[in-house]
């Protein structure tokens, strides 16, 4: 079919209705994919407000001395931070500090709690 016959007076309502509806079509999908872009950008500035604060300084010092390349591994500041986090985690317990697991569940009453199993009486009588 060549083009002249679609132009023709009795088929231009029709062309002119396909091009209306491909016009809405595209509008349509446009709008719907802004509508996703924006949702997600509102959801990912949310995201923001609630994310944990920035690292503390010491957390900082840290990953510092921890990217420092080789050649400057004999950094004083670093050398002092990592005998610190040493002491602070490889130190056995003092004898003072509890070593006792904390009570998980506190407010469970103390009736639901296991009974101490009961002696057997004496049978020697």
């Amino acid at each position: 079919m060549k083009i002249e016959q679609w132009l023709s007076s009795e088929n231009l309502g029709l062309v002119a209705v396909g091009i209306v509806i491909g016009a809405v079509s595209l509008i349509g999908v446009e709008a719907a994919c802004d509508a996703d872009v924006a949702a997600r950008l509102r959801a990912s500035k949310s995201l923001e407000l609630i994310a944990p604060s920035r690292a503390s300084p010491i957390d900082s010092e840290t990953l510092r001395c921890a990217t420092l390349p080789i050649e400057q591994a004999d950094d004083p500041k670093c050398q002092a931070l990592w005998a610190a986090l040493r002491r602070k985690f490889l130190t056995p317990k003092k004898q003072g500090e509890s070593g006792a697991a904390p009570d998980v569940f506190p407010s469970v009453p103390r009736a639901l709690e296991k009974p101490a199993p009961k002696s057997a009486p004496d049978q020697s009588e």
